[in-house]
């Protein structure tokens, strides 16, 4: 089916442009698409209305929807849910006569939901028109109400993220170039960017540039861990027609609470497409793509000016350093999809589907992209490329703990005194990383518990606080180390409304193609929404819904078609389990057993 759907693209659209492209490009022209634009251009370009429905449909800013004058998206991620999300909420509102999320005002300004635009230190934050503000400060929302009135959204106060680079005597890797502006070329090429690059492509074979990527046991920083260097030498092993093999990096950052390859893009571009260009050199890939996310217009604006200085400058698109190696890159704009972070979600979305995800085996390595080796890592782990094949991979591999090595970017919510950017040597504890690394929590707030790795990592209490920050560790004490976006709790947050907002992000972006997750999803959304409604005749915790609640998260453990469904349970039970009295607080004594 999919061939099928990309042979009738390629004849109506030609090679190389997708109906994805065609709809990203309509909303990008006239901020809207419409359901008379979904008929029009499956007439024009025919191909069947529901593939193009379907595809629309898909993503949070392709869906049909009626014009609006302005948008206003506010971040409902766990970060910005701990740092103020629903007073935003209810001030926007009030301000703009909205009545609730997904509304209209009579004068035309849309209240939306978004999750994440990657700002979560310095939260909460809302997307408007296309542009991040801060909501931080308590006059936000009247500055923004002034601003939309009199068209100056560009005075709003922006978000930043801040980054504290290791202290002298620590490794540094990844923030090696923060303490300088190297955004463009000429600068990142005075830092020694794309020394690595030549390095490689001039004096070190494929197979050579590879073994140092073994060597230094370098694991996917996207969430699985899966070795870099294996991945690579599959897809430089695997046939393929004409030849033809591809290097993806992930960008679609979408855990609430991460930012790291956001940061890392937007302010050391030129290192990020190093590691992607050693990556194809090193599987014999021709054509790169970045897949970055809608709601990072930042990095997106960044990228696009690096990949156009890097071709004036003969890097991309033709034979580098006199030899006979080449790659093309493309930046491909994500449209609002969380499940697009899925490998081969992903993948379905550059080649213009409805990206839903596949069945695995075959993988991504052996069968990817158009049905070709795709050599799939995410911004971090690529980042790390250049310095690798600089000091090598036994230099890379001495630091670390255990099973994970080199160094590693976290990013901490605004709970914490000094939330930010950190790269931190993997085995420093949990404990260790709050309360002395990021100066513990802030005055007035008191620990309650700590999720790592994203909405689908665990969420641990205080007396876990000693795990280190491993694949290993985080595994062994049930949680995961994931992308490590790290989001503190306090005594202020109710775990509760945590984990139902985690089942309702899951029946939001869930792709829709197994039901565990799809309706696994919406039905724990529901059966917390009961439990919570205490002061309800029905409402409330019972131990007939606890159990109920465990039912659910086995299914979705065992019969979940990818991460997003299989892994949701995991801070499910982790708040059953360390966690008993959030639960306790809205049960329902007279009524328990039911």
């Amino acid at each position: 089916m999919s061939r099928n759907l990309i042979a009738l693209q390629n004849k109506f659209l030609g090679q190389g442009t997708t109906l994805f492209d065609v709809l990203s490009n309509l909303k990008e022209k006239q901020g809207h698409i419409s359901t008379a634009d979904i008929e029009k251009i499956a007439a024009e370009l025919h191909l069947p209305l529901q593939q193009v429905r379907s595809t629309a449909e898909f993503y949070d800013e392709l869906k049909t929807a009626a014009d609006a004058k302005h948008v206003i998206k506010i971040c409902n991620g766990e970060a910005c849910r701990a740092a103020g999300y629903e007073s935003c909420i209810t001030a926007v509102c009030d301000h703009f006569n909205i009545d609730s999320v997904g509304a209209t005002s009579a004068t035309g300004v849309r209240l939306e939901h978004v999750t994440c635009l990657g700002y979560c230190g310095a939260g909460p934050n809302a997307m408007v028109d296309g542009q991040v503000i801060s909501l931080a400060q308590p006059e936000a929302v009247d500055h923004l109400a002034v601003a939309l009135k009199e068209s100056r959204l560009q005075d709003l106060a922006k978000p930043e993220n801040a980054i504290f680079v290791p202290t002298e005597g620590r490794p540094v890797i990844l923030l090696r170039h923060f303490d300088q502006s190297v955004v463009s070329l000429r600068a990142a090429r005075q830092a020694g960017i794309y020394d690595s690059l030549q390095k490689a492509v001039t004096t070190m074979t494929p197979e050579e540039v590879i073994a140092e990527i073994q060597q230094s046991r370098l694991r996917g920083r996207g969430g699985a861990g899966f070795p870099a260097g294996i991945k690579l030498e599959t897809v430089r092993r695997s046939g393929s027609v004409k030849d033809r093999k591809f290097v993806v990096c992930n960008c679609d950052e979408g855990d609430a609470g991460s930012y790291i390859d956001k940061e890392l893009i937007e302010r050391d571009p030129h290192s990020q497409l190093e590691g992607i260009l050693l990556a194809a050199y090193a599987c014999g890939a021709g054509l790169a793509y970045i897949y970055i996310r809608y709601e990072y217009p930042q990095a997106i604006r960044v990228m696009e000016r690096a990949i156009e200085a890097a071709r004036r400058d003969g890097l991309i698109g033709v034979a580098l350093f006199g030899t006979g190696f080449s790659c093309e890159v493309e930046l491909v704009r994500g449209q609002g999809a969380y499940i697009c972070g899925e490998e081969t979600s992903m993948l379905r979305s550059i080649e213009g589907l409805p990206p839903v995800v596949s069945f695995k085996p075959p993988f991504p390595a052996e069968k990817g992209l158009y049905g070709c080796p795709t050599a799939v890592n995410n911004a971090e782990t690529l980042h790390n490329l250049p310095w690798i094949i600089e000091h090598g991979g036994k230099a890379w591999a001495a630091y670390g703990h255990g099973e994970t090595r080199g160094t590693k970017l976290v990013s901490l919510n605004t709970r914490v005194r000094n939330p930010g950017l950190y790269e931190i040597e993997p085995g420093i504890t949990l404990r260790e990383l709050i309360f002395e690394t990021a100066g513990g929590m802030q005055t007035g707030q008191q620990f309650k518990a700590v999720q790592v790795g994203g909405p689908l990592g665990g969420i641990f209490p205080e007396s876990l606080l000693d795990t280190r920050l491993t694949f290993e560790d985080m595994d062994a004490a049930g949680g995961l180390l994931g992308h490590a976006g790290i989001v503190v709790y306090s005594q202020q947050d109710d775990l509760m409304e945590v984990g139902r907002a985690l089942m309702q992000f899951c029946a939001v972006e869930s792709c829709g193609k197994c039901f565990p997750c799809r309706l696994g999803s919406v039905r724990g959304a529901e059966l917390f929404d009961q439990m919570l409604a205490v002061d309800e005749p029905d409402g409330g915790v019972t131990d007939a819904r606890m159990e109920l609640l465990s039912d659910l998260c086995e299914t979705m453990e065992l019969g979940s078609l990818c991460a997003l469904g299989g892994l949701l349970p995991l801070p499910i039970r982790n708040l059953m389990d360390h966690f008993p009295d959030e639960f306790d607080r809205y049960r329902c004594s007279e009524r328990d057993g039911e």
